[in-house]
């Protein structure tokens, strides 16, 4: 289906008041850098929309809701006013609510809202619908005295600059992901496209970014764009959770999925989750660490040269990397600059690529072998087997792989495993030395009756191969059945290749 409208803003009315009266609000700016970087992007003008006369006390405003099926996506901007509105959380309810009328709230797993956090709120607050959903964090935390920052004008150049490289990594997933939408969605509004997409996801190399400590966080953001940019598969793809045990099953998800697990480490500890004294950081080392160890799961853990822990746990986790003794199975440990690590990074996802391609070529051409390789049945009487082997020589030298009869068992044993040769052989040879005519005549039926055992295409080629001793039956055989090649004399090479091929 075609959406009239790209994006909705959802928004707490007092997020948009400026601290400077000159300047227009927070929301007001962010919508129209967002409009504009999204234009050029994406070659069109997008069409955004939002209530900006929206109020505190304003009634819940159905007109508002009426118009969600007609809209793409939604963004919530997340505050602690945004939380207490009944409003806003609504708006949330009600949006998804609609997504489910018609294609659907997650698109390859990416959800519908986008997530914006503009003030820090806990995860246990935020609207019960998007709690899981990955947010785009426009805010800093200090990582000395714990105060949060937020991007913008007001606060300085370098809030300024962390402002507009945010807002460029959020157009940029909102421009993908509009594209997405537009290329899988049929005018009757139906799924039909979404497993081939799927499919599509499936083929790129998915790659663990592991969530690091606030020190990092710009560092994980700045590895994570140049890898989105290359169209890597970044996971995890929604917000981990800060619960131990639900966690820990979320990350060995995650990891099992993954071509390769990288983890930033800096001087801080990070968040620790509740029912754990470990940090979120060292629990997602462990995970995978023992994944590498199961699965040979390849991984790069970073940290910078001249780091200096900040807590005392951040120092033991360290150590305990550094000296081998824990946490480091299938991992490479860097210490190094940041562009030396991505340069050391690339190096190895190409290396992965590679083996990947020829681990790919292998399968291609095991393939064509086999299916070069082609199975010849050769039938034959008991007493003629030490007279086959020239045969059956010849035939594994050209690439055949030669099934015989079997001798020993009783006789239903022996007819069942008859019928199920001349089911799955390419060609059958019968081979004509020592039996007796009766014998021949048996094994010819047998090519007449072979659709009846449950064939399913017919044979590539059927000889029947004239071998010593000559008598006056094999001199005036012949059959419309059958190739007829007269070996008494010698085993016919050529002729034989010829009828094979």
């Amino acid at each position: 289906m075609q959406f009239e409208k790209d994006i909705f803003i959802s928004y707490a009315h007092i997020d948009d008041e400026s601290l400077i009266a000159s300047q227009k609000g927070w929301i007001t700016e962010f919508h129209r850098a967002l409009e504009i970087r999204l234009a050029q992007l994406m070659g069109r003008r997008p069409t955004i929309w939002r209530d900006p006369s929206l109020q505190g006390n304003h009634i819940f405003d159905k007109q508002i809701v009426s118009q969600f099926a007609n809209v793409a996506i939604l963004i919530s901007i997340l505050t602690p006013r945004y939380v207490k509105s009944e409003w806003c959380v609504k708006e949330v309810d009600e949006f998804y609510n609609a997504c489910q009328e018609n294609i659907g709230f997650n698109i390859q797993n990416i959800s519908r809202i986008f997530k914006v956090i503009k003030t820090p709120v806990r995860i246990e607050l935020h609207p019960e619908k998007i709690k899981n959903v990955l947010g785009y964090e426009f805010y800093s935390t200090d990582p000395t005295t714990g105060r949060i920052k937020e991007f913008g004008q007001v606060f300085g150049q370098q809030s300024e600059l962390a402002y507009w490289e945010k807002l460029d990594d959020l157009a940029n997933d909102i421009c993908s992901f509009l594209e997405t939408i537009e290329g899988i969605t049929s005018t009757t509004g139906t799924k039909t496209s979404f497993t081939e997409s799927n499919t599509i996801k499936k083929k790129r190399k998915k790659i663990y970014l592991a969530e690091s400590s606030y020190d990092t966080i710009e560092f994980r953001d700045n590895i994570r764009r140049e890898l989105l940019d290359l169209d890597y598969f970044i996971l995890p793809d929604k917000q981990l959770p800060l619960v131990a045990s639900i966690l820990k099953d979320e990350v060995s998800k995650f990891l099992q999925e993954a071509d390769i697990a990288i983890h930033l480490l800096g001087a801080g500890y990070g968040v620790v989750p509740e029912g754990t004294q470990k940090s979120i950081v060292e629990i997602q080392n462990e995970l995978a660490s023992a994944q590498s160890a199961a699965k040979h799961l390849p991984r790069l853990i970073w940290t910078p040269a001249y780091n200096i822990a900040t807590d005392d746990r951040q120092q033991i986790f360290l150590d305990k990397l550094q000296s081998g003794t824990e946490g480091i199975a299938g991992a490479d440990l860097i210490i190094s600059s940041l562009e030396d690590f991505k340069s050391t990074m690339f190096d190895k996802l190409k290396s992965l690529e590679e083996e990947k391609q020829k681990s790919e070529e292998t399968i291609v051409k095991n393939a064509a072998a086999e299916a070069e390789r082609k199975i010849v049945y050769l039938i034959c009487d008991m007493n003629d087997m030490d007279l086959i082997k020239p045969l059956e020589d010849v035939l594994f030298e050209n690439g055949c792989e030669v099934l015989l009869p079997i001798f020993e068992g009783d006789e239903a044993e022996i007819r069942e495993d008859h019928i199920e040769n001349l089911k799955i052989c390419d060609s059958a040879i019968v081979f004509y030395g020592n039996a007796n005519e009766l014998w021949l005549r048996s094994k010819m039926r047998d090519f007449l009756k072979i659709n009846a055992y449950g064939r399913s295409k017919p044979l590539a080629a059927k000889i029947v191969y004239l071998a010593p001793p000559d008598n006056a039956s094999k001199q005036r055989f012949r059959s419309l059945e059958a190739e007829v090649l007269n070996g008494i004399n010698e085993v016919s090479v050529e002729k034989l290749k010829t009828l094979l091929a």
